[in-house]
This record gives structure tokens, C-alpha cells and sequence, in this order.
């Protein structure tokens, strides 16, 4: 009878321990987050930017936390990465806003022409705006968002005639990048011709487009570098970006990792990814250039004639916004005041 005690008492404190272990060991399980981007794995913001995160993080954390990327669209096409996150097929996703048209209305305004300073200022703006705007903030209301930044301003782009003036670009048929670029290429007597840019290389091959705006990155690693002749700079678009990851397993995570996260994300992440990009732009002018292209300024005449004839575009946003009940004047107004900063 002792015997059979001591046995299932030794029994119970083995279940014991081992239920005690199973415990520990669940809660010590690395946290495997997907990350998934459109665009190639040596991508700058890849390897500059959330590579050095994901690595920062799993430090912070003492490796609970471990960020797998799936680049080049291995989880979805390019269009679908904002929905792959929401939905919860990735856990994190790299992508651009104009890619769901409609959805973040607000978030346009860093698109409208001439309003881009340097890709940190313009990226810094757009978090502390939407820190400042509930109603900026519901546009991500589905998901958490964990940064905002853009890429260098983007200028003209020719295979034949160089832009020098507002003349110069009418007839011209060029590559579009948004709608607010579509219409003020329109305004300027251009031709814009909507293409991904994916299309961009044999359009120009084939002489369907006569240019494209893009930033230098862009000129570059879609390799028309090699088929463009001029660069015009101008401070003329940027596009937004975004990195957003899905709400429910933000929720699920521990404080101690949302803490993590939350101190390496939001404006140092927006600063970071626009630093980086302003940082690339002057190594890919000069790659560009190494593939024969020649670099062109606007005269600060001609530069002030193109920015005063977009200016009606920023009051037809402005009207836009608040046909929507949304305070477009105000947020213009402080995205313009944060980018001068």
C-alpha cells in the first residue's frame, strides 16, 4: 500500500513537471512573423531597411521573435500585398498605396505635385500626420500600421529629347505614375500613357512612350537606364509606401514583442526607410549616368511655371476631401507645414 503511494506520488509530480515543461517550452516558442514584399529580395528597402529590422528585433527579444521574407511576390502579386496582410496570409507586408486605388484618400496628398522636399522630410510628414488625424488613422483602421515613407522625388525621363522647359514636354508621351501625375502631365501638355512600370522597358524599346517620371532608383533598376538618354531633377512627385502588418496577430503577440515592435516602427521606421532612400539617390544618378544618361536641371524659372500650373490641383484634393466630410484643407495645410520643416 506504501509503495503504490510513493509510485503514484512520483507519478503525479512527473505529469507535473512534464505539463510544467510543456508550458515553458510553449511560451519560449519563437514568434515567426511572414513578411512579404512585391519586389525583388536585393531590393534597397529589403536590404537597407528590414533586413537590419528584423534583426534588430530578434535581438531585442533575445530571439523570440523571427522574421522570414518572402520577396518578389512569392506569397502574391504585387497589386494584392496590402490584402495579403489584411487577410492574414502574410503577416507583414511591403507595398504602395496606389496599388488599392481609392482606400487611402488622404494619404494622396504627399502624391500631388511639388510637394515632396526630400524623401526623410516627406516621409517623417506623413507619420506625424497621420498621428495627427483620426481620420488619416482610419484609413488603416483594418490593420497595424508600422510605417509611411516615399522615394526621392521623381523627374522627367527622355530617350530622345531632352526637357529643359515646360515647352519642351508638349506632345510627349510619357509613362504615368499616378493620377495626380496623369493630370498634371496633362496640364503641362505632355501625353501621359498609364503602364505598369514592369512595361515600362519595351514600351520605351518600341517607341510607344517617349519618357516616363521616375526617380533615379527606378531608372536604374528597371534597367531603362540603358535606353533613356536625359534626366531632368525636378522636385516634381513622390509615391507613398506603406508597411502594414495584420491585426489579429498583432493582438496575439506579447507585450513585451508589441513593445519591440512599436519602438522600432511608426516614425523611425518612416524616418529610417526615407533616409535610406535619399541616401541611394545620388549612387543611382551616377549608375544612370554610367549607362549614358546625361543629368539636366530646370532653370528656377521653369521650375516655378510648372509648380504655380499644378496649384489647382491641390484645390480640386482640397474639394475632393470635403465633398467626403474628410478636412482635406487642414490636412493639406499641415503636410505642407511638416514637409518645410
Amino acid at each position: 500500500m506504501k509503495k503504490a503511494l510513493i509510485l503514484s506520488i512520483t507519478f503525479i509530480a512527473f505529469i507535473g513537471y512534464a505539463l510544467f515543461t510543456g508550458v515553458a517550452d510553449a511560451s519560449a516558442k519563437t514568434i515567426d512573423l511572414k513578411f512579404a514584399t512585391g519586389f525583388s529580395p536585393k531590393h534597397t528597402m529589403q536590404t537597407k531597411v528590414f533586413e537590419p529590422w528584423a534583426k534588430k528585433i530578434s535581438e531585442m527579444t533575445n530571439g523570440k521573435v523571427k522574421v522570414t521574407f518572402f520577396p518578389g511576390g512569392a506569397l502574391g502579386k504585387m497589386p494584392d500585398h496590402y490584402d495579403l496582410a489584411e487577410k492574414g496570409i502574410a503577416d507583414i507586408s511591403y507595398t504602395l498605396q496606389d496599388y488599392t486605388p481609392g482606400r487611402f484618400p488622404l494619404t494622396s496628398v504627399f502624391e500631388l505635385p511639388f510637394m515632396i522636399t526630400s524623401a526623410t522630410k516627406t516621409s517623417v510628414a506623413m507619420w506625424k500626420t497621420y498621428e495627427q488625424f483620426p481620420e488619416f488613422q482610419k484609413e488603416y483602421g483594418k490593420v497595424k500600421l508600422l510605417a509611411l515613407f516615399c522615394h526621392p522625388s521623381g523627374g522627367f525621363n527622355t530617350v530622345k529629347k531632352p526637357v529643359r522647359a515646360v515647352e519642351d514636354l508638349k506632345g510627349l508621351k510619357f509613362r504615368t505614375a499616378s493620377p495626380h501625375v496623369t493630370e498634371a502631365l496633362k496640364i503641362f501638355g505632355a501625353v501621359p500613357v498609364n503602364m505598369p512600370v514592369t512595361e515600362t522597358y519595351t514600351a520605351l524599346e518600341r517607341g510607344v512612350i517617349e519618357g516616363t517620371v521616375l526617380p533615379w532608383e527606378g531608372n536604374f533598376v528597371f534597367k531603362l537606364a540603358e535606353l533613356l538618354k536625359y534626366g531632368t531633377e525636378t522636385e516634381f512627385y513622390t509615391m507613398s509606401m506603406m508597411v502594414v502588418m495584420n491585426k489579429r496577430k498583432w493582438q496575439s503577440l506579447p507585450e513585451d514583442v508589441k513593445k519591440v515592435i512599436d519602438e522600432t516602427t511608426g516614425l523611425a521606421m518612416s524616418r529610417e526607410a526615407g533616409r535610406v532612400f535619399d541616401d541611394t539617390n545620388v549612387p543611382m544618378r551616377n549608375l544612370c549616368v554610367k549607362k549614358g544618361m546625361e543629368v539636366l536641371q530646370l532653370p528656377a524659372g521653369e521650375k516655378d511655371k510648372l509648380k504655380n500650373l499644378t496649384m489647382p490641383l491641390r484645390d480640386q484634393w482640397v474639394k475632393d476631401m470635403t465633398s467626403r466630410g474628410l478636412p482635406g484643407q487642414a490636412i493639406l495645410d499641415a503636410a505642407v507645414a511638416l514637409t518645410s520643416e
